[in-house]
């Protein structure tokens, strides 16, 4: 449970799913089924990994495998383990991840606190927009909750 501000909101952790974790490697689809629960996706890339454009597509293909909806869920990107890193290669791993996703990434480090919390509020923020849209579709309206992470590394 994540208290921010007065809101709480649950954040749940799903361990880097491997390629084929549709098909049942890994921990496979006893994962991804707790990802249909969720309304808002953290997507976290290991910034240690050589490629992390590659290591968010892996992941996104599996969602995509998977179904269930799970690619037109709101999703947040970010970077982390960015202390490991140095400035340029933050830099440039973030650039390289921010074109494989077409938008901006959010850089942090669960370890040394850096950037986590903007990376909550920008989930806060999600998540009421999510809320709304889902209050407005179930009075008769329009335009998707809690969050789950999924951690590529």
């Amino acid at each position: 449970m994540v208290t921010l501000g007065g809101d709480e909101f649950v954040l749940a952790d799903i361990p880097g799913l491997i390629e084929g974790a549709h098909e049942g490697h890994g921990l496979g689809d006893r994962f991804l089924g707790h990802i249909e629960r969720t309304g808002v996706l953290l997507h976290l890339v290991d910034g240690t990994q050589d490629d992390v454009a590659a290591a968010y597509r892996v992941v996104r293909g599996e969602l995509a495998a998977y179904g269930h909806a799970l690619t037109g869920k709101p999703e947040l990107v970010g970077l982390n383990k960015c202390d490991a890193l140095d400035a340029r290669e933050v830099s440039a791993k973030a650039g390289a991840l921010a074109e494989a996703v077409g938008r901006p990434v959010m850089t942090l480090s669960g370890v040394s606190g850096q950037g986590v919390e903007p990376v909550l509020h920008a989930l806060l923020a999600q998540i009421r927009e999510t809320r709304a849209a889902a209050a407005a579709r179930a009075a008769g309206g329009s335009p998707g909750g809690d969050v789950d992470e999924e951690d590529d590394g």
